[in-house]
């Protein structure tokens, strides 16, 4: 029952993100709830994996263990300041909350970690693929070379497209604004969006792979 509620956190997750990226072509309102909602997946799926925690400062330490726990540590601090961050910026929701004075600042550590978070989130679910991958595999030969082919194809354009969409000028802090095209159709920027996941997740397996003790 636990794993069916954990496979059901990922699969809203995976289709929200994109969602979320797409704040100005969806409304800010549409962006704060989506936002809400998956600080609150994101919360359930840390109480759900809470005995991580508890096991953080027992055994020994791997490579794939250490780059995992930079991972989680990273996340939860993006998690937990990029809401506190939204909320700040509400013009809805949230608009009661007193700003403090701090908006403009705000507004660049929001746009620095939603990038930021989008590609380690991605890289994230990329470190948990080894078991749904070994299952894949015993499906037999064509369907493994045929998944391995397409996720491949879509991870190369996934590179193209993390250029186009100017994500690195985002996540250097290049520049302050966010750079949206109103006259292209919205399906072109999800499908961009879900090439760019495919390419991280693909990533994070390939990393969790090469530092595995064999």
């Amino acid at each position: 029952m636990k794993k069916r509620i954990r496979m059901a956190l990922d699969i809203a997750m995976v289709v929200l993100l994109p969602l979320l990226m797409a704040y100005s072509l969806i409304g800010e309102k549409l962006h704060e709830i989506i936002g809400t909602v998956i600080f609150v997946l994101f919360f359930i799926h840390h109480i759900l994996n809470r005995k991580w925690y508890g096991a953080m400062f027992r055994g020994n330490y791997s490579s794939a263990r250490i780059l995992q726990t930079i991972l989680n540590v990273f996340l939860l601090v993006f998690m937990i300041l990029q809401p506190v961050s939204g909320i700040l910026l509400s013009k809805h929701l949230y608009a009661s909350v007193p700003t403090l004075g701090i908006t403009a600042t705000a507004r660049e550590i929001h746009l620095f970690l939603a990038y930021w978070g989008f590609i380690l989130m991605c890289v994230h679910g990329g470190t948990h693929l080894s078991a749904p991958i070994k299952k894949l595999k015993k499906c037999g030969k064509t369907t493994w070379v045929s998944v391995l082919g397409t996720c491949t194809v879509v991870a190369i354009y996934g590179g193209f497209a993390f250029m186009k969409r100017q994500l690195p000028l985002y996540m250097l802090r290049r520049t302050a604004f966010v750079f949206f095209d109103y006259d292209e159709p919205i399906p072109f920027f999800f499908i961009d969006y879900f090439a760019i996941m495919v390419l991280f997740t693909a990533l994070g397996y390939l990393i969790t792979q090469g530092t595995r003790e064999k």
